[in-house]
């Protein structure tokens, strides 16, 4: 089978345009692959797709997102979500700030009053990092799907009290369905209504009292990481609701979404974002390595 190529080249060549021009009518809307818009230059096509240009149509003006996107085009967004952010409102606070509606917003300047946003997934307040939303209808539906399929792989990185004693290890303990004085809680016994719940993790690091723990999830229940790492002992520094004492970065759990990987729930084409941790996590980290390397 012949070799596939960026979708920028294959419409250069085959449309006669330079590079550079290819990729703004890319960006701008103007190229579909079978019956979707693209505006990914980097996609990845094969000689059997149908690839077509339409140089008369009105040209996309390129939203600008007031948060810092790790993937971006039509249908679809991931953005990387500073702690202290809400991903989407609370029940009552359709006006809150959150992720969902500063995108929203941003899509409200362009594409007018019925701008559509809808998150594929969430993370916790405090949490910060790679979440993905969908900027239509059809991506959302799609895209619900795919996360109900497993079909997500989403990573991140705990600093956590103590170090386990195990290098790696599987959390599977289910999470109970009813909250007790506003918190989650390991279900106590199997008659008690509660929803499986599985997390891998890895230590990374090592500081004598801490660890950096690398954590990949297979379900998504709410703070499932931070009940399993208390669970077996070790809370994420920062946690005050699940057990931490230490109080590293002032007043959030370090946890940091740093990886999301996913078909695309339209073409199907492989997304794979990374994030460094931000400032208050990074800080922590650069102390905690210090104090080592002086042991």
């Amino acid at each position: 089978m012949a070799a596939d190529e960026r979708l920028d080249v294959r419409v250069a060549r085959e449309f006669g345009l330079s590079r550079r021009k290819a990729q703004d009518a890319i960006g701008a809307g103007q190229v579909d692959i079978g019956a979707l818009k693209v505006q990914d230059a980097g996609r990845r096509v094969w000689p059997s797709d149908l690839v077509t240009y339409h140089p008369n149509r009105r040209r996309e003006v390129r939203i600008r997102l007031s948060l810092e996107a790790a993937y971006q085009d039509e249908h679809l967004v991931v953005v990387d979500k500073p702690p202290g952010l809400l991903t989407v409102p609370t029940d009552g606070g359709a006006n809150d700030d959150c992720v969902l509606n500063r995108i929203r917003d941003d899509l409200v300047r362009v594409r007018g009053p019925r701008a559509y946003a809808g998150a594929l997934h969430r993370l916790d307040r405090g949490t910060s990092g790679l979440v993905a939303i969908a900027l239509s209808r059809e991506c959302h539906a799609a895209g619900r799907a795919a996360f109900r399929d497993h079909a997500f792989v989403r990573r991140y990185l705990a600093l956590v009290e103590g170090v386990p004693r195990e290098a790696s290890g599987t959390i599977d303990l289910p999470i109970a369905d009813d909250y007790e004085s506003g918190r989650r809680h390991i279900a106590r016994d199997d008659d008690e209504p509660s929803r499986r719940a599985v997390t891998h993790y890895r230590v990374k690091e090592q500081f004598g009292k801490a660890a950096l723990l690398e954590v990949e999830l297979d379900t998504g229940r709410q703070h499932q990481i931070r009940l399993h790492l208390r669970a077996i002992g070790h809370p994420i520094a920062g946690d005050g609701v699940y057990g931490s004492k230490e109080r590293p970065s002032g007043s959030r759990p370090l946890l940091h979404a740093c990886k999301l990987a996913f078909p695309h729930p339209l073409t199907g084409q492989p997304i794979d974002c990374e994030s460094e941790p931000p400032g208050d996590f990074a800080d922590a980290l650069r102390r905690l390595r210090a104090g080592a390397s002086r042991r």
